[in-house]
Parts: structure tokens; sequence; C-alpha cells
């Protein structure tokens, strides 16, 4: 069987350990994935819409999920053993229960929306340092090294000289990083995560310099975490952590107080006659919440403030010609009236004939051979500018729709007894409208986790972890045709990544996440969700051995999801074809959860953007066993690449050559 990745000088006390898996956690929003050819680490009413939703058909598949479990019972002896009477957390309640919108804030009057209780969660962190781990000294860094590497030859990077640090807040604090290397070479290095308002400066003489002035919000005890890079193994590193103690000044009039800022708004193209929506936030480094005005709203528009966070303005509209709407911002400080930031925000609106595309629609070619084509929905997209003209291209191009973030547990649950259902429920009600399957993702995964589970002692993790799973099918089971059950088990080097719940339960979590999601659902259809293993990497070599282990356990997994997180120049298709041929031959289904073709250079074009989604496509096609395709996303404006503009639509909505490609393969024998 496949083993954990090497760790090496563990020796850090278990909070920094904690801490380093939740600041890896936070990296990112959406799914960090590596690939060797891809991304390196990845309102109530009833009007009709715009752009018109081709009816049903009965070659359609809508609704319907599908294929059916391939292991719709386990052996009685393999049944996992009753959930506790008493719940290790508590349970959801009436007070967690979402309620109606009934104010001008979304950009939706296609569909019934609700929101969560009006309560402002600030999750505290679960890792309370105290003047006792400040005094023990700098942690040991943490080593790890490819399966098989061979340590004794190859000294790992180490930091020269670190220490913990301490500050009094509104002073700055300077600390130099200079890697090492015994064998020779100047090994790179790189943060893990920074505080606000933060640098880490290339000195460029191999060092670099972290700066930080921290005000009132930073009083306490805080870390940091940068990684040194063996310069000849990439994957040979030193992750160092430091502790800084912030301390309060006796004089607070020694903390500047800087003036706030608006947050960035992006442009937007929306359409005449769509309700247009922007949340205008404020924020202030010293730790207070700025009011937010707009002096010169556009006509008509409603201004309002969220009803949850004081540093949000809700500006409503509905353009009536096409054009350019611009409109000023201006943040207050709470403390000091006179201190101010300010942007202003332009909006580009087109006629909705702009948004007609020729030819049919990729929904009812998908539907005409009982083939489903998603896209991953963004959270909260009705609260955003373009979310009108946004929900109706997705409900006319897509017969699946996946929860790209609102069923992530971190979010979900952010505190024991507290649970956020409003975006789940609202993605649930946009694709009943629509008459699309819905695909659930994730139920378990090692990042995006709350805070308080790192807290909870280890031997209540797996009950945890089936609570959970438990709660979401519950709630939604009745909805959700297909669940992603275990999310990225598999580290990048091979093995199995060192998890929350690896570390736990061993690689035996992962049966027991399937058994119960098969007890809490027992129609869905359960997949292990990874990435860089459709074409041949140490991923898939580890992917195989414990795909058979699953099946001769009795496992309830019914199929395998692909993520091709990859690049325009992504040449590999006998692989990805043979991988898939690979589940096939084991009586697994196949599902492209998350497919994205980023453009990374000047010499790759959307010629070869499309040339790639129309070959991952046509082999999808072919396999009799592939059920659904699924974008990570559909519109560049959103997506977690946007930089490399790596979906079928343009941040203007506007079709790129391959959503042509796409449509091109499906209308083909």
């Amino acid at each position: 069987m496949p083993t954990a990745p090497v760790l090496v000088k563990t020796f850090v006390p278990a909070i920094i350990s904690l801490m380093m898996v939740a600041a890896l956690s936070a990296c990112s929003g959406s799914d960090d994935n590596s690939s060797a050819q891809g991304n390196q680490n990845p309102d109530i009413g009833t009007d009709s819409p715009s752009v018109p939703v081709e009816p049903t058909t009965d070659s359609d598949p809508g609704n319907d999920p599908g294929s059916a479990p391939n292991n719709p019972s386990l052996p009685s002896a393999n049944l996992l053993p009753p959930l506790p009477a008493t719940p290790l957390s508590p349970a959801p309640g009436p007070d967690d229960e979402p309620t109606d919108v009934n104010r001008p804030v979304t950009a939706i009057n296609r569909f019934f929306l609700v929101e969560d209780p009006p309560r402002r969660i600030e999750p505290v962190s679960a890792f309370a340092l105290n003047d006792d781990d400040f005094n023990a000294g700098t942690p040991e860094p943490v080593i790890s090294a490819p399966n098989g590497f061979d340590t004794t030859t190859n000294a790992a990077p180490y930091f020269d000289g670190i220490s913990n640090r301490e500050v009094f807040a509104g002073q700055t604090l300077e600390v130099l990083f200079r890697p090492l290397d015994d064998d020779g070479g100047l090994p790179g290095m790189f943060p893990n995560s920074l505080p606000e308002g933060a640098s880490f400066s290339d000195n460029f003489n191999g060092t670099k310099t972290f700066r930080w002035m921290p005000l009132q919000g930073d009083v306490g005890i805080t870390t940091i975490t940068i990684t040194a890079v063996d310069s000849e193994e990439p994957f040979y590193r030193s992750a160092q952590t430091i502790l800084i103690r912030v301390n309060e000044p006796e004089d607070l009039s020694t903390i500047p107080n800087f003036p706030p800022v608006v947050n960035n708004v992006r442009n937007h193209t929306v359409r005449v006659g769509d309700p247009v929506v922007f949340e205008l936030k404020g924020s202030d480094r010293n730790s207070t919440y700025p009011t937010v005005e707009v002096p010169n709203p556009p006509p008509g528009a409603t201004v309002v403030p969220h009803y949850i966070f004081d540093e949000v303005t809700v500006l409503r509209f509905t353009p009536d010609e096409p054009g350019v709407v611009e409109f000023d911002v201006v943040a207050r400080d709470a403390d000091d009236p006179s201190l101010t930031g300010s942007s202003t925000v332009s909006t580009t609106v087109e006629a909705a004939a702009e948004f007609v595309l020729p030819g049919k629609r990729l929904r009812a070619l998908a539907g005409e051979r009982d083939f489903h084509l998603g896209f991953a929905a963004l959270q909260g997209f009705y609260h955003q500018a373009d979310g009108a003209l946004y929900s109706d291209l997705a409900g006319l191009e897509f017969n699946l729709v996946s929860t790209e973030n609102s069923m992530k547990w971190g979010y979900i649950n952010p505190e024991p007894g507290t649970f956020r259902w409003a975006d789940a429920d609202n993605v649930i009600a946009f694709a009943k409208h629509y008459n699309q399957v819905v695909h659930g993702h994730p139920m378990i995964w090692h990042r995006q986790l709350p805070l308080w589970l790192y807290e909870t002692p280890t031997n209540t993790l797996q009950g945890h972890m089936r609570e959970f799973i438990d709660r979401l099918a519950q709630r939604y089971g009745d909805d959700v045709a297909i669940w992603d059950v275990v999310n990225e088990p598999i580290a990048d080097e091979g093995g199995f990544r060192p998890s929350l719940w690896f570390n736990a339960m061993g690689e035996d979590y992962i049966d027991i996440a399937f058994r119960q999601a098969r007890e809490s659902d027992p129609d869905g259809i359960l997949l292990l969700n990874e990435y860089d293993i459709a074409w041949d990497t140490p991923k898939t070599a580890t992917l195989f051995p414990l795909l058979e282990s699953l099946q001769q356990k009795g496992t309830p997994l019914d199929g395998v999801g692909f993520q091709l997180h990859i690049d325009a120049k992504f040449d590999l298709f006998d692989e990805v074809e043979a991988n898939f041929q690979r589940a096939a031959d084991m009586g697994l289904d196949i599902y492209v959860t998350e497919l994205d073709v980023a453009i990374t250079d000047a010499d790759t074009t959307e010629a070869d953007q499309a040339n790639v989604y129309e070959r991952i496509l046509d082999i999808c096609l072919r396999q009799p066993r592939c059920k659904a395709l699924q974008l990570w996303g559909f519109t560049d404006q959103y997506s977690w690449r946007r930089g490399q503009s790596p979906l079928v639509f343009d941040a203007a909505y506007k079709p790129k050559p391959a959503y042509f490609a796409l449509q091109r393969r499906l209308g083909e024998d």
C-alpha cells in the first residue's frame, strides 16, 4: 500500500504543527492544485430571464442523477456504529435557518433567495498561543522530502540566525531571512502566509526581509512561517515558524491611525434591464469599521447598509441603456471622520442582444447524448454586479452545477453550533429553477476547515467527520445527486497527504467517510475527487492501488472525480484516455469534475486552448463510463486562475473559441 511522505525532524509543539496546517489551508479560497502542465500551486420576483432558457426535453437529463451507485448496500459486518445519541458538536437548529431576502440587495429576479440570520462571525484562532509558547523559543523546522529521497546524502536547507521576535503595536518589525544549504547551492524561499500589511521583500543577495507594523488588532502572539526550498530537489523543504509577540504601548496615541481604504471593485459587464448590485466595502487596518458612502449614485439607485457588516454598503440600480456607468465610493474613518479613502467604480452596460449566441446551447447538445455538462457556481453570485447575467448564461448552457465553496465545512460550520446554509440553499434553488443536477463539493477535505476542529481531541475527529457528513447529507441528500466525498487525499509526491484526517485515522478515514456518506444518502453517487491523476504522476501511482484497496474493503465508491487544471500546452491525451480506461476497467464511473485550461504565456493562443478543451471532451464522450464533464467556473471574470484566462467565456461574458469547440464536438456523432 502507498505510504505517507517522509517527515523528518518533527520536533515541533503540537500547536505549532496544527497552525502550519491551518496556514497552508488558508492560502486559497478555491481548491489549490498543482499541475505539471497547468497551474502551479491551485430578489424575490417572477420576471422571465432576459436570455431565453430552452425548454427541457426528454433527452435533457435535467435532474436525473444518471447511473445508479455501484455499491447500493454494504455487508452488515462492515457497517459503521451508530452516530452518538448526544452530538459531539451542537446540531443545527431553528436559529440557523435562512430567511427570505426582502430588501433590494441582490441581482436576481429569477428565483427565490434566502439569507443567513444576521450575525457577524469572526472566528477566533483555535491556537491560543501564550507567553509560555513564546518563551519556549523558536520551534524546530519541519523538514519534508519526497518518498524515497535520501536525506542522509543531502542536508536540508535551513535559516541562519532565526529567533522569536517582540514588538510594540505601532512600531515596524524587520526580520532578515537568510537560507543556507551546507551542500552548497542557494535555496529558494517563500512565505506560507503573511499578516495584513506585511511584506516579504527580496534583497537581491540571497536574503529576504519580512517587514510589518502591527496595529491594535494584532496585540498578542502571532506566527509567520517561511519555507526554504532545496536548490536541487524542489520538494525537499524546511518550513521555519517564528513567534511574534505584539505588545500594547502605554501611550495608544503612538499607534498611527491609517486612513481606511475602499476595497477593490473589479470592472463588470452587465445587461440593460438587469438589476446591478455592488457590495461596497471599506477596510481599516486599525481594526475599526469605516462607513461607506456613495456621493453620486446612478439615477434611480438604492443605497442601503448591509444587514450584517457595518463596513459594507449595498448599491443597486437597473440600467436602461447601453454605455458606461460610473460612481464614486468613499470610506470614512470611524475615529477621525476627516480620514477617508475613495475609489471610482466603472461598469459597462450592453444590450441583451449582445449575449445571444448562435447554434444550440451546450446543455441541449449534451442532453441529446444523455450527458452532463456542468460548471462550479461562484459562491454568492447573486450578490455580484453581473449576477443576473451570470445566472442566466449558466442556466442556459449547463445541466449540472457544483458548489464551488458554499458547502465547504469551514464556511458552513465556522463555529460549533453555528451553521450558514443560505448560500448552498440558493445554489439548490438555482438548480431547480434551471432543471440542473447538483454535484455537492466537498464533504471531506484537508483545507478550508473550521479552526475549532484543530483544538478538538484527536480521538473525536472521526466522530466529528461522520457527524458533518451526516448533517450535510440529511439537509441536501434529496437535492444533491453526486457527492465529492473525499477531496484530494493524495500528496503531490505520492502517498497519502498528511492531513488532519490522515494524522488522526490513517488511510482508514477515506473508507469511513464513504461508508458514512452511503448511510446518510443511500442513493447518492459517491466520488473520490483528486487532481493530477488523469496522466502519469506520482499521485497516479498511489491512486489505483488505493482504489483497489477500497474495493476490496467493500467501500461504497461509485466513481472517480478527475480534476484537470491544465494549460493550453497540455498534450498528454493518450495518458488521460488510458487512466480513464483503468478506472472504467475497475467498474468505476468517471467524472471530469474540475476542468480549466490556462493560457500561461505568449506562445499559446485561444485556439490552442480550444483544442485542449475539445480533446478532453472527446476522450470523455468516447468513454462509456465518463458520465459528466464539469468546468471549474465558466467565465474568466471569476476564475481562481483569472490572470490566465482559463475558461470558455471571457470576463465580459463573450464566448471564446473553446466554447465553440465544445459546441461543435457535442454536436458530432
